[in-house]
């Protein structure tokens, strides 16, 4: 391990020696932010603040936010809201295609009110505790790593009979003129799914596993992700037309993200700015497995149209 560690500072000290300006040279001022390069040379080797995208509006915890009540008895938290993904005008305020995404807590010995919606669907995922959901003449029993669809127009609530709290994060998304939902809710679990191996180097995906296929809306999904220990995922990026968001739920991690290395708290989530210049990779730096809930939301038809205003 320490060699492997001294490996590493080495190749780490010649890129600090390869960053620095020559001969003590004015550092070059952009108008516009590069692409992102991992070849020496040009203007990708030194950061821009005065056009670089500022990664830390992209990410955000619930713990930022005001409690509310919404869904019918849920204490609620937001964690990334509506807003322009390419220029957000505060921190989270990062989605276009989905309307909100959220933690949600259903207290020790509570139930919440029966709800419905007409042109919404949400998306909750149970990351810790036990309880009970009940949604057209259907009951499921809920636990940590259970997924649960909840299709427009469908009359559900939540039951909590335990001493702890159920702790849950939900995506809400709105259905689109002319859409049919489905008639029945959909309940799932990654836990005993068939894991795929090999995306991005290290991301190992954990699909959930319905009672009935869920029907969205938008083009997106869910799945739950892992990366073993001391790995690091394929740093990349995305553009225009995607809505990508990665939810820590097991562990504390390293963001490679943009030009920056930040911490990944369980309950913080962050979005890949749409713009092809931010690339994220996650890094597991310990020795336990950590897990993270995925959402992919794609559009292709506005990859096109939706350029980065100047």
């Amino acid at each position: 391990m320490k060699k492997g560690w001294a490996r590493i500072f080495q190749a780490f000290l010649i890129g600090l020696m390869g960053l620095a300006p020559l001969g003590g040279r004015a550092q070059e001022k952009l108008k516009t932010p590069p692409a992102p390069s991992y070849t020496p040379g040009g203007p990708a080797d030194y950061r821009h603040p005065e056009v670089d995208t500022d990664v830390f509006l992209y990410i955000n915890h619930w713990k930022n936010s005001t409690p509310f009540e919404d869904h019918g008895g849920l204490i609620e938290r937001d964690i990334l809201t509506r807003g322009d993904p390419l220029h957000p005008a505060q921190k989270g305020a990062v989605l276009k295609y989905i309307k909100a995404y959220r933690r949600g807590v259903l207290e020790p010995r509570t139930n919440t009110v029966p709800r419905k919606h007409a042109g919404e669907q949400v998306f909750f995922y149970i990351s810790s505790g036990k309880g009970r959901v009940e949604a057209g003449g259907k009951s499921a029993g809920l636990e940590e790593g259970t997924a649960v669809f909840v299709p427009a127009g469908l009359e559900y609530r939540f039951l909590n009979p335990s001493d702890d709290q159920l702790e849950m994060y939900l995506v809400v998304e709105e259905a689109a003129p002319g859409f049919v939902p489905n008639k029945e809710m959909s309940v799932g679990s990654y836990h005993g799914s068939q894991p795929a191996y090999g995306a991005h180097w290290a991301h190992i995906a954990h699909p959930f596993v319905y009672d009935v296929e869920p029907k969205f809306s938008n083009p997106m999904g869910f799945i739950v992700v892992s990366i073993d220990s001391f790995d690091i995922a394929q740093p990349h990026t995305h553009g225009p037309g995607t809505e990508e968001i990665w939810l820590q739920v097991r562990g504390r991690s390293l963001l490679f993200f943009g030009n920056r290395l930040l911490w990944q708290e369980p309950g913080e989530a962050f979005l890949i700015p749409p713009n092809n210049k931010v690339p994220h990779a996650s890094i597991n730096h310990s020795e336990e497995p950590m897990l993270w809930l995925f959402m992919g939301c794609s559009h292709p038809e506005d990859a096109g149209n939706n350029k980065e205003r100047e």
